[in-house]
């Protein structure tokens, strides 16, 4: 055996489980990797379900994740992609089925992009996202909640207030394909009706189609967005060039005839070309407590919850998670237009202030006239990018005890250290991605704030979407 040289020993010494790395390393490139060929039929039987819902299972000790499939069913499957540790497969034929599968109500269900798990019966939906989320939170941050709230839920069907479609005009024939994206491709499907979306805007569909059709210019539209506020809805057009006057006008006539506002904006151009009441957009709150329902108004691109009566409940139990009390000073970021901000101000009789912060200053503005409309003097709006360090010169001359946080996708990284110092007691984090809300529950644990509690969020029936908010108390 050849002798290590004084640089080797000390090396092997600093890291002494290296060979032992590099063996388990070495077996792992001994096993012989199985390929599987596109197209070719397997026979699983499915042992879990993942995070984006398909099943999963194994073949050969490869592991194949089964778009339809349910925990527990034996299946035939077909191999739509092959990768060195996984391959991806689309459910043929069902040869055991879950006792937990319902025939799905959408007629689109297998081709349309939205809906994956209504397969999956309501309740065990509610199941699998809450494990879903307890598992991103041991796995990311070794967090095992004490408690676990009761689920926020709604109706499952004519829930969705907000959807955008996309178009594809064909000249030729004078045909306008308007509808989702197909799971996992670019071509659209065709929608004539949503089940899930609020009845008001699926009647919507079928004359919205044909008024585009009808436009000089078809072509120029890219995508549409459907929106519903509380006394009427919205359609959004984004155009890729200025429509002329003629198709305005045919617009302005459409919204008019439906009672809706028509909202027209050229794509890169901030300009936009408004039909009808766009001042009606406003959503209301009701508040335990408080003798009035909150109302909020808000923009066409303003960001507003999707489902109305599941963001009621989430709001409710914001509120009783925070205990906002007199003497409170409570800090809300990614504020929006007040969905929070609102409700906690309107504790003004015990004395609660309120600082909210939001990096879009259309909606900071638009916040701000939500206060005054509701008259309450104990909320500031101020615009902040809470990414950046100097959002902190906001809040280091002022004292806050309580917080809550609704922030992007993408988390609140580095938040928790930008409030360092802050007495905080409480904070309730409310996020639509339980991996990066574990990510910053751990740097809110190292200032010294434990998990409380945590509850699922059913913003989006029948889609693997988690939505979730966690309780961090003082220890």
């Amino acid at each position: 055996m050849a002798r290590l040289s004084p640089l080797q020993r000390k090396l092997k010494l600093k890291n002494p489980s290296a060979s032992a790395k590099q063996k388990r390393a070495q077996a792992q490139e001994d096993v012989e990797v199985v390929t599987l060929p596109v197209g070719k039929h397997l026979h699983i039987e499915l042992e879990d379900l993942s995070h984006d819902g398909r099943g999963v299972g194994r073949w050969q000790g490869k592991t194949i994740f089964v778009e339809g499939g349910l925990q527990g069913e034996l299946v035939k499957a077909e191999v739509l992609s092959d990768h060195k540790t996984h391959a991806e497969a689309r459910l043929l034929e069902l040869k055991q089925a879950s006792d937990q599968r319902v025939s799905p109500f959408c007629p689109v269900y297998d081709t349309c992009g939205g809906c994956q798990l209504q397969h999956l019966e309501p309740v065990a939906q509610i199941s699998f996202k809450q494990a879903a989320i307890a598992e991103q939170l041991r796995r990311l941050a070794d967090i095992e909640p004490k408690q676990w709230a009761q689920p926020i839920t709604g109706q499952s069907l004519g829930y969705r207030r907000r959807a955008q479609l996309a178009t594809r005009y064909f000249a030729d024939s004078k045909t306008l394909l308007l509808g989702f994206r197909q799971s996992g491709h670019k071509h659209i499907v065709p929608i004539s009706q949503c089940p899930v979306l609020e009845p008001a805007l699926s009647k919507l569909l079928v004359p919205l189609r044909e008024i585009l059709v009808a436009l000089e210019h078809t072509q120029w539209v890219t995508h549409v967005e459907l929106l519903q506020a509380d006394a009427r809805a919205c359609i959004s057009l984004k155009v890729s060039a200025t429509l002329t006057a003629e198709d305005q006008q045919l617009l302005a006539n459409f919204g008019a005839q439906h009672a809706i506002s028509m909202v027209c904006q050229q794509t890169d151009h901030d300009d936009l070309w408004l039909s009808g009441n766009i001042e009606g957009l406003s959503y209301s709150l009701v508040v335990a407590g408080i003798d009035k329902p909150i109302e909020l108004d808000f923009a066409v691109q303003d960001f507003v919850q999707v489902n109305a009566k599941v963001n009621q409940g989430m709001v409710a139990q914001a509120l009783e998670w925070l205990e906002p009390k007199a003497g409170d000073q409570v800090l809300d970021l990614f504020s929006g237009v007040g969905n929070f901000a609102l409700p906690i101000a309107s504790m003004a009789d015990q004395g609660v202030a309120v600082l909210a912060l939001e990096g879009d200053y259309s909606m900071v503005k638009q916040g701000r006239k939500n206060a005054q409309r509701n008259g309450l003097v104990l909320v500031d709006f101020e615009h902040a990018d809470l990414f950046d360090a100097s959002a902190r010169k906001l809040w280091q001359k002022k004292s806050f005890n309580k917080a809550l946080l609704d922030p992007p996708r993408a988390g609140a990284k580095g938040i928790a250290q930008l409030l360092k110092g802050q007495p905080l007691e409480r904070v309730v984090y409310v996020s639509c991605n339980p991996a990066s809300m574990a990510r910053d529950l751990k740097e809110f644990q190292a200032l010294g704030l434990n998990v409380a509690k945590v509850g699922c969020i059913d913003m989006f029936p029948h889609t693997p979407h988690l939505e979730v908010m966690a309780l961090l108390v003082r220890k």
